[in-house]
């Protein structure tokens, strides 16, 4: 474990860009624990009001919310495997893992030549698949929202 590192094999990670990621998980957990909380105090007060009273009504609203959360899924993970491509992409053409350009939270080791296209190649499949599945949720989102 001591022994020395050469700057050529390390990509060195950036304290501030891992300062940053954490405030953003934090972020993350804490607001998405806000909205699971008042999703569940809308549903309790909608099951209440209209579930009582009119249940078709009731299942418009949980597929429209149903077709909400799929969208928003949708749309995160088409953006992430479009992050996933681009970075695979320059990776491809720098032949090295990670790109030069890129920010990492700790030390990576550098990959090069044939190492670095075996794992560009496994992130394109990544990112294809991760895209596809990305439609095939805005596609259910979709017919969620139909007209009956």
């Amino acid at each position: 474990m001591t022994e020395q590192r050469h700057s050529g094999e390390y990509h060195h990670a950036d304290p501030a860009y891992r300062k940053l990621m954490m405030m953003w998980l934090v972020l993350s957990v804490v607001v998405g624990a806000i909205f699971l909380f008042a999703l569940r105090q809308w549903l309790g007060h909608l099951s209440a009001t209209v579930g009582a009273t009119d249940p078709v009504r009731m299942l418009v609203w949980l597929q429209r919310i149903l077709a909400g959360l799929c969208l928003l899924l949708a749309a995160a993970g088409g953006g992430f495997a479009l992050w996933i491509y681009r970075t695979a992409k320059q990776a491809r053409i720098e032949r090295r893992w990670p790109p030069n350009a890129m920010r990492t939270a700790k030390d990576v080791r550098i990959r090069y030549l044939t190492s670095a296209d075996a794992l560009v190649s496994q992130l394109m499949t990544l990112a294809f698949g991760l895209a596809l599945f990305s439609a095939l949720v805005a596609a259910f989102a979709l017919w969620l929202l139909r007209p009956a």
